[in-house]
């Protein structure tokens, strides 16, 4: 007995005394909270605590009690225990509960919560959790915590809602939105989305281990992650912050988050406004950027601009004031300063939209009208009234003239900045969660860009042969291209394509014949199960380089209910992700055979050295036009702004000080080692065909 009150140790799993028990995970032994004797409450009340009801407040055997002040205690409160102190602002301070309103909540062990200016109501808090100066934390009964709420992105105008998951991927946001073409599909996903959501609901709201929530105002509704750091909040309402200890989530001052969920690792402050977002693991937003209806993935960053009915896969980046991103899907896309585009023509209202493929870059105050469909890795710079719509001419420089769109063809193939781009996404990817939940293929050539520039090839030549010599220049796709580019656009495709097939071949084969194996072995080698019915169709969804009948055969699945789980979903997207290189080979086989006439598996030695050869003029020439752009960065013009009012000599030292040289640039001396090694690399391929025993 203590004070006259009953008390016993339970088992964990056992019935607890009070109708809504919680047990703690900690180094304590499994016990039962106690209810309160008579001199404990008189004791709480002495240090001006109070309660409407003492009988529903219980405490931790090791909760003690001389760290409960000025507490008001409505509904069932169990408090754990209270040992140990939390840095605050730089200040060790005692774990406890101070000058609070607490109703219906559940307290871990080694939590702090102190000054909060209304109430905390309706909450689980986890073990060593701090929460100070807040206005209030309250949570409605059966929140969804921003689980399920429909955005509408790509199309402003609606007709592509995607609902939002605490566990919602860049591929399963794209299965919602851009697959509204197959009815059934779509109906049957969106069921299984929303019994999903249904098990997102609880009967309160959590702030779970380790989270830091100080000097904010008014939370509601909001499910708070494992060590995330909330600080200086205005508002958040009705959302996610998902954390944890490997990488944490930071959400700080300023910001007005409503109907969100933002996932593991993503920092987001800056007077940051958010209405209906999603925000990805690793994604950066602040600067006063502002978001609604959007979907930010993977490692995006947003700052200063904003953000209407967006569809950000991962990587997208947009840095600048008056920038607009609206209407539209991107993916490992670069915004330059004043970006906009137009998505409406005052006709049936803002119902138009763009695709931009991944690698996309617009210039600075470039403008794109809605709707188009621009190719992968394009550059777009200048202002554009037209509807432009080139998917099949990746890596493309869009620029106006007069008015006018104007392209030209596969430049950006020769350009220093593509290479650069396709080592720096992985180098950058910030997530550390042990679940990346976007499944991302971050290859610059895959079967999805190569198959492009085929089929850009195919079209640049059936063009220059089409074309009078009388024309300066041919329309195509809502733009000029220059009647003179035509075969150099196909040219430099062709050089890229025999680069990627040949060199994909060869890497095989030469590993095979390492191995001392005979040619007819080794070509053999080449074979490979046929999985794909259609080989040379893929698609790109949000970051997953894929087999367009790989999505089929997923979408009939939902459709006909082989699938019946939101999570099986995501297993099945895992599945095509893991594939990946066994469906890339497929695809080699089957455009290698189409572009030389001849399966890699039939290749004869005198045949595969002739085909080297394309590949050694091929990546020759590519290496050399990219080597000379990288040298650009270093020339005359690019140190016009260094070493002022100096001479040429300190000029050049100023510029080698801050910018380096050609000679030390990584990415220029890869570029380089390439180049000069390509005559020795394609020498040794020859010898080790000759020396291999037929």
């Amino acid at each position: 007995m203590r004070g006259g009150i009953a008390y016993r140790f339970l088992d964990r799993g056992q019935e607890s005394i009070l109708d809504a028990p919680f047990f703690f995970t900690n180094d304590y032994p499994a016990m039962a909270n106690l209810k309160l004797s008579a001199e404990q409450i008189q004791q709480l009340a002495n240090q001006g605590c109070s309660a409407s009801d003492w009988s529903t407040v219980a405490v931790h055997p090791q909760c003690n009690l001389a760290r409960l002040h000025r507490v008001r205690f409505h509904g069932t409160v169990t408090i754990g225990a209270n040992d140990g102190s939390v840095d605050v602002d730089g200040l060790d301070l005692p774990c406890g509960l101070y000058d609070v309103t607490i109703a219906d909540c559940q307290i871990g062990d080694w939590v702090r919560i102190a000054t909060i200016g209304s109430l905390i109501s309706n909450i689980v808090v986890g073990d060593n959790v701090l929460i100070q100066n807040t206005a209030s934390m309250v949570a409605d009964q059966d929140a969804a915590f921003g689980n399920g709420v429909e955005l509408d992105v790509v199309n402003e105008g609606g007709g592509r809602g995607t609902k939002i998951l605490n566990d919602l991927t860049a591929q399963t946001a794209y299965l919602q939105a851009m697959l509204r073409f197959d009815a059934g599909f779509t109906k049957r996903f969106q069921e299984l989305v929303d019994e999903h959501v249904k098990a997102k609901k609880s009967p309160k709201g959590r702030v779970e281990q380790g989270a830091r929530i100080l000097h904010c105002g008014t939370i509601r509704n909001v499910h708070i992650g494992a060590s995330a750091v909330v600080r200086g909040v205005q508002v958040l309402e009705d959302g996610t912050i998902l954390s944890c200890a490997e990488h944490p989530t930071i959400v700080g001052e300023g910001v007005s988050a409503h109907h969100f969920v933002i996932a593991e690792g993503a920092n987001v402050k800056g007077g940051v406004m958010l209405d209906k977002v999603f925000v990805g693991q690793g994604t950066k937003l602040g600067k006063q950027f502002s978001a609604e209806n959007s979907l930010f993935f993977a490692n995006c960053e947003g700052f200063h601009g904003e953000a209407v009915s967006l569809f950000a896969g991962p990587y997208t980046v947009t840095h600048h004031k008056s920038t607009l991103l609206i209407a539209g899907i991107f993916s490992f896309y670069n915004a330059g300063s004043g970006t906009n585009q137009s998505n409406h023509m005052y006709k049936l209202g803002p119902v138009h939209q763009g695709v931009f493929e991944r690698g996309c870059k617009t210039g600075s105050f470039s403008y794109v009208l809605l709707e188009c469909h621009i190719g992968a890795f394009s550059v777009v710079i200048g202002k554009h009234f037209t509807n432009i719509n080139t998917p099949n001419l990746p890596f493309s420089y869009l620029n106006e003239e007069g008015g006018v769109s104007k392209l030209t063809p596969a430049m950006n193939l020769l350009s220093v900045g593509t290479v650069r781009d396709g080592e720096k996404w992985p180098k950058r990817d910030n997530r550390k969660a042990p679940n990346k939940r976007d499944l991302i293929i971050f290859d610059v050539f895959t079967p999805y860009t190569v198959e492009k520039m085929r089929r850009g090839r195919d079209e640049l030549f059936r063009l220059a042969e089409t074309v009078s010599r009388e024309k300066e220049f041919v329309v195509y796709g809502g733009v000029q291209i220059s009647r003179l580019l035509l075969k150099k656009g196909a040219k430099y495709y062709s050089q890229a394509i025999i680069r990627y097939l040949v060199g994909k071949v060869w890497e095989k084969l030469a590993a095979a014949l390492a191995q001392g194996k005979s040619w007819k072995e080794s070509v053999d080698g080449l074979r490979a199960p046929a999985t794909l019915v259609s080989p040379l169709e893929w698609t790109d969804i949000a970051g997953l380089i894929a087999p367009r009948e790989r999505v089929i055969r997923l979408a009939e699945k939902v459709r006909d209910g082989g699938i019946k789980k939101y999570e099986a979903v995501i297993g099945e997207l895992a599945d095509i992700h893991r594939s990946y290189k066994a469906d890339e080979w497929h695809y080699v086989l089957t455009a290698f055979a189409a572009d030389f006439g001849i399966a890699p598996f039939d290749l004869t030695k005198e045949k595969m050295k002739d085909i080297l050869a394309q590949w050694k003029q091929a990546s020759g020439s590519m290496l050399a036009s990219v080597l000379e752009d990288s040298k650009r960065e270093f020339g005359a013009l690019s140190r016009v702004g260094f070493g002022v009012d100096q001479t040429e000599e300190q000029k050049t030292r100023d510029f080698e000080a801050v910018r380096g040289t050609a000679e030390t640039n990584s990415v220029v001396q890869k570029l380089a080692r390439e180049l000069a090694e390509l005559d020795g690399h394609y020498a040794e391929s020859v010898k080790s065909i000759d020396q291999a025993p037929d």
